[in-house]
């Protein structure tokens, strides 16, 4: 199947994979690559006067029935969870007390509260953690993309240019 070529509003994609709010849906508008946003609470995540956002009733996580709109599946905790295990994993020049505090806390009853604590104490730690994270994030977007079969029109913001 030949993939669809949009121009995408790749902020608000990244912004959707990674908003938490569990009750807002997005979906990528497929005509227009812009996302469109559903749910309770919208209005705060974008501008009131842009018309391009759909500001229907909440819907449930399923995709509408129409075809131009594919749902954006939301980052789970057991991804991040994961997405730490993996920087701890590629990373061998962290500090042994921030590597085990962090590991501890994977091990805990509440590992993702335990994760935030850890990086609030470790700022150079939380740095390069949202550097991973960011490229883990990024890398799931394009495995998104490529796995529904979507060509952009312009490269992400992220890449560089000799891909």
């Amino acid at each position: 199947m030949k993939h669809k070529k949009i121009r995408i509003n790749w902020d608000d994609l990244e912004a959707a994979f990674d908003n938490p709010n569990e009750e807002l849906v997005y979906y990528l508008d497929l005509v227009e690559g812009h996302v469109v946003l559903e749910g309770e609470g919208e209005e705060d995540d974008f501008d009131e006067d842009d018309e391009h956002y759909d500001t229907s009733p909440p819907a449930p996580s399923a995709p509408p029935a129409d075809n131009t709109r594919l749902y954006i599946d939301r980052l789970t905790n057991d991804t991040k969870l994961d997405w730490i295990r993996g920087f701890l994993a590629d990373t061998d020049d962290l500090a042994q007390e921030f590597v085990a505090k962090l590991e501890a806390a994977l091990q805990s009853d509440t590992p993702a509260q335990g994760v935030i604590e850890v990086m609030r104490e470790t700022p150079e730690g939380k740095d390069r953690w949202y550097v991973y994270r960011s490229d883990c994030l990024h890398d799931l977007i394009q495995a998104w993309l490529q796995k529904n079969e979507i060509t952009p029109t312009d490269d992400p913001p992220w890449s560089d240019s000799t891909d």
